[in-house]
């Protein structure tokens, strides 16, 4: 007499279990485009490390302890791209200073003027990003003195021109011209504004650079185009503010980080998309800076877009 007795479970399930481990952990280091492919899953990224860790869980519970342990790694090879660690730089005690920046996407020019007059006036900033945006737009926000502290302003942006930015600045500015127009960044210019401020000159750019999606490469592009422009600049101080339509798991946006400084926030802001039945995802709207310390990073919600605005605190060193 024979007994069926239940065969030990094929460790090549466990394999199995590990391969899509294995491609979420090194997907933040992939740099091939794969046609838009490979950048929009390494968006979501920090999302499929839940996964990961889900994989971890069961593992242990199971008593799979090698196995465990690999995909313990692979979690944290996996997260440490979309830290950031700051440099523990601090201010004097004697420093008074904070500089506010405020960035936000208007989509299309379709934001409640209401609501972002509203919020520009309790963030009070020093300097004012609007991507997306128009003059019909600006016109409202003025007549509401939302721009009553920001005299100083970067070129117009007519319907259809090659730019759909705006910097505005409490303290006067001068625009420069070519350096990042269309022909470098493969879409719209993004303005340069020199700004003489009583800190201080400081160099701000207001970023709307071509989502990975139809043309990726376009997109890579662009950040590369901000990248070999930061690294011109050589020691100046420089803000870079707006739409990046990229995030931490991209390995070609954190290139571009690596010759600026870290966000404040040590894990990312989730900023789009918003106006769902979800909480935003993923975070594609940064305020990046050399020359300063972060020292504080919030959003705001405004109706229209689908974006959140960012404001924030830069302290500036003596």
């Amino acid at each position: 007499m024979t007994l069926n007795r239940p065969r030990p479970r094929s460790p090549w399930l466990w394999a199995i279990l590990m391969l899509p481990c294995l491609g979420i952990g090194i997907l933040p280091y992939i740099t091939w485009t794969a046609a838009g492919w490979v950048p929009r899953l390494q968006a979501f990224q920090p999302w499929m490390l839940l996964g990961i860790a889900v994989a971890v869980l069961l593992a242990s519970f199971k008593r799979r302890w090698l196995v465990s342990a690999v995909v313990l790694v692979l979690l944290a090879i996996g997260a440490v791209p979309n830290l950031a660690m700051t440099t523990g730089e601090s201010l004097p005690s004697d420093a008074t200073p904070e500089l506010t920046v405020f960035s936000f996407n208007a989509l299309k020019a379709g934001a409640d003027a209401g609501q972002l007059s509203q919020s520009i006036k309790i963030a009070d900033p020093d300097v004012l990003v609007l991507v997306e945006t128009s003059e019909p737009l600006q016109q409202r926000l003025a007549a509401q003195g939302a721009l009553d502290t920001l005299p100083y302003r970067s070129a117009p942006v007519p319907a259809g021109g090659e730019a759909d930015t705006v910097i505005y600045s409490r303290y006067p500015a001068r625009e420069r011209s070519g350096s990042l127009g269309p022909d470098a960044t493969n879409w719209y210019g993004l303005p340069i504004v020199d700004i003489a401020s009583p800190r201080g000159p400081i160099t701000v750019v207001g970023v709307h650079i071509y989502p990975p999606l139809q043309n990726a490469r376009r997109w890579q592009g662009g950040l590369l185009a901000l990248q070999q422009w930061v690294a011109e600049q050589e020691d100046e101080s420089v803000i870079l503010a707006g739409d990046f339509n990229s995030t931490r798991a991209h390995p070609q946006f954190r290139e571009l980080v690596s010759s600026m400084g870290p966000e404040r926030s040590l894990f990312p802001i989730s900023t789009w998309p918003t106006g769902g039945r979800v909480p935003p995802m993923i975070g594609i709207d940064h305020v990046l800076s050399r020359g300063f310390v972060p020292l504080k990073q919030e959003t705001a919600k405004i109706d229209g877009s689908d974006h959140l605005a960012l404001i924030v605190k830069l302290g500036v060193p003596h």
